[in-house]
């Protein structure tokens, strides 16, 4: 559970206290998506901490602890980018680069940013994105899967829509967007 931060007042979804509410809210999309994830699991040291003649007290390690781990991807959903936080993504990109250069990272600041990011990586995390038409009189309903939203969008002539409305379908808000149903397809790997 996540320990309480000055000035961050924290946000409450399914029993569980987030720091704040996009990362609730990030949590709940998460879920009605169906896409399992983990929430501050991992712990990553950017710097060891050590004894300096200058202080009594010894320097604390600098760390960061990712909010969502989905499988390769780590999710950082920031509102509001604060100067500590510029210094510690620098030295979490250089810990990356040098350490786990193959580590998928994302910042997210809304669900259309988390759309956006996980459509780069459905195949790698085991999903296909099913679009089916909506049924007519003329047309019945037929179904096609796709690596990503992008590529659905983009043959289905639908490029420059807001990716919002398919959100909105994917966690079941909306059941057709743009005459089509969107949903997420496990796979197998």
């Amino acid at each position: 559970m996540s320990e309480h931060i000055v000035g961050v007042n924290p946000k409450e979804y399914n029993g569980r206290k987030y720091r704040s509410t996009l990362e609730a809210r990030t949590a709940e999309t998460l879920d009605k998506m169906g896409i399992p994830w983990e929430y501050e699991t991992k712990k990553i040291i950017l710097q060891e901490g050590f004894r300096c003649q200058y202080q009594k007290d010894k320097v604390r390690a600098i760390y960061y602890i990712p909010d969502f781990i989905i499988g390769p991807i780590m999710l950082e959903t920031k509102g509001y980018e604060t100067p500590d936080w510029n210094i510690k993504k620098k030295m979490l990109y250089k810990y990356l680069t040098d350490n786990e250069p193959e580590a998928i990272f994302y910042m997210i600041k809304n669900d259309k940013q988390l759309l956006q990011a996980l459509d780069n990586h459905w195949t790698t995390l085991g999903y296909a994105i099913k679009v089916t038409n909506k049924p007519t009189r003329k047309q019945p309903s037929s179904s096609k899967l796709y690596d990503s939203i992008a590529q659905a969008m983009d043959e289905l002539n639908l490029k420059g829509k807001p990716l919002g409305a398919i959100i909105r379908s994917l966690t079941g808000k909306r059941p057709y967007v743009y005459g089509y149903k969107w949903e997420l397809m496990k796979i197998k790997l």
